[in-house]
């Protein structure tokens, strides 16, 4: 932390969690794959549907994700004009 008590950019970098890490790869795989239903994301990923849907609703809260409804669920699509990191695995 700097003297004001704010992070740098190179601090903030490197404070990740797993929610955090989990809402990158869901933007990920948006971004590269287009539109995805949330069982989809969950199946990839490992986690439940459950677990992937409060993700996606927060990333939707922010702007970063869309969502249109189909049947009981949602098909997500990454946000148009949102920021793009680059991931490397």
């Amino acid at each position: 932390m700097n003297e004001s008590g704010k992070m740098n950019a190179e601090e903030n970098e490197k404070d990740f969690s797993p929610k955090k890490v989990r809402k990158e790869l869901i933007l990920y795989l948006l971004r590269e794959y287009g539109n995805l239903k949330t069982k989809e994301i969950a199946k990839v990923l490992g986690y439940e549907p459950r677990t992937i849907r409060r993700s996606l609703k927060k990333l939707r809260e922010s702007g970063k994700v869309e969502a249109d409804k189909l049947g009981k669920g949602y098909i997500w699509s990454h946000a148009k004009g949102s920021e793009r990191k680059l991931m490397y695995f």
